[in-house]
């Protein structure tokens, strides 16, 4: 498997990744972005000021990744015409700088990872007036496959003589009108965060403004880096704000116990094996360290250490059911291999992994 970078290339321009404060808004919209992806329980990383203003790649994975490129203009005012898109402001001397679609395709153009790219998206607040096939639609994102064929006949056009040459619209280019207002952004990120939350964690109480706050700094801090990376993981660790990056400030912020009948089940284990309370705080605090590091730590080790008592307590949880949970925490205990006990330091670390294992096979 590659961990070469599939998006090294050249950047367009680096201006907007060291001046964000004037991009708040881009910053949010790829926040929210994000969110959109983590409540759908889907792997990404997000990317801010790399090719283009917001980045999504749809794997962790190199050589799994696609990549959708949005450039994102808070803007008040009318709705963009295809005129707006395709306006050429004065450059030096007698030259024009480019359009705003002009830019966005120049930007993928010749790159390596071009083949890499899904969507290619035009995000702006105020919206979209451009002609389409059927009028009476009222569509927050158009697709050049929605477009009347005299507004692409005119965009084209005019790229042709932007660029000097033949130009067609790539089908993965689309227009959006953004979910997250322009006024008052922050306050609908800091609710979107609670809905996921809900959605994900029943129950669950957080703190929606210290997720959001440590998101965004996380974000903003990424976001200003400049440098290229030859490696993949390197561009993730430096330039990236990952699903697993989002769910592990999520749950460090979140105030929630098991549910009724896992705990129920810890319970009725901790009293079978005769567990006094500091007995049954040491299991808990062996459980939930357990539990967090096969969430967040996908080394090899740990992955031995999961598949092995994942393994032991589907070929046990018979025993509980036939003779509880202190025969059955024992019999695992006793088919642990060397190398995995000597794995644990402190004496409950063990039992409380067991325990783990065993009460979600048992309540499946």
């Amino acid at each position: 498997m590659s961990n070469s970078n599939p998006l090294l290339a050249a950047q367009r321009e680096t201006s907007g990744a060291s001046t964000f404060e004037k991009y708040d808004y881009q910053y949010h919209w790829a926040l929210f972005r994000a969110l959109d992806e983590y409540s759908k329980g889907n792997q990404f990383v997000v990317f801010v000021e790399l090719h283009e203003d917001v980045v999504v790649g749809s794997s962790l994975c190199s050589d799994e990744a696609m990549f959708e490129f949005n450039q994102v203009k808070d803007s008040g005012g009318s709705a963009y015409t295809a005129k707006k898109i395709l306006y050429r402001s004065k450059g030096k001397g007698d030259s024009k700088k480019n359009s705003i679609i002009g830019k966005m395709l120049q930007g993928i153009e010749g790159k390596s990872f071009k083949d890499k790219i899904s969507e290619l998206n035009l995000v702006a607040t105020c919206g979209f007036s451009l002609k389409l096939k059927d009028e009476s639609l009222k569509l927050s994102l158009l697709r050049v496959g929605d477009l009347h064929e005299d507004c692409v006949a005119e965009i084209e056009g005019a790229l042709d003589k932007e660029f000097g040459r033949k130009t067609e619209l790539p089908l993965i280019l689309s227009f959006v009108r953004p979910d997250l207002p322009s006024s008052g952004f922050n306050h609908y990120v800091i609710s979107k965060i609670t809905d996921v939350v809900d959605r994900k964690y029943s129950g669950a109480l957080c703190s929606p403004q210290t997720i959001c706050r440590v998101l965004m700094d996380d974000l903003r801090r990424k976001g200003v880096v400049v440098y290229d990376y030859n490696e993949w993981d390197a561009l993730i660790k430096n330039k990236g704000l990952t699903s697993l990056d989002v769910d592990k400030v999520a749950m460090a912020n979140l105030q929630k116990g098991m549910p009724d009948l896992l705990e129920q089940l810890f319970a009725d284990i901790c009293l079978d094996l005769g567990a006094h309370a500091g007995q049954r705080a040491a299991l808990r605090r062996a459980l939930g360290s357990y539990e967090s590091n096969k969430r967040y730590q996908k080394t090899t080790v740990q992955v031995m250490i999961s598949d092995c008592l994942q393994g032991l307590a589907d070929k046990c949880s018979s025993v509980f059911d036939e003779k509880g949970g202190k025969v059955a925490v024992e019999t695992i205990e006793n088919m642990v291999p060397p190398d995995i006990k000597s794995r644990f330091l402190e004496g409950a670390g063990l039992r409380g992994a067991i325990i783990y294992e065993l009460i979600l096979r048992v309540s499946e």
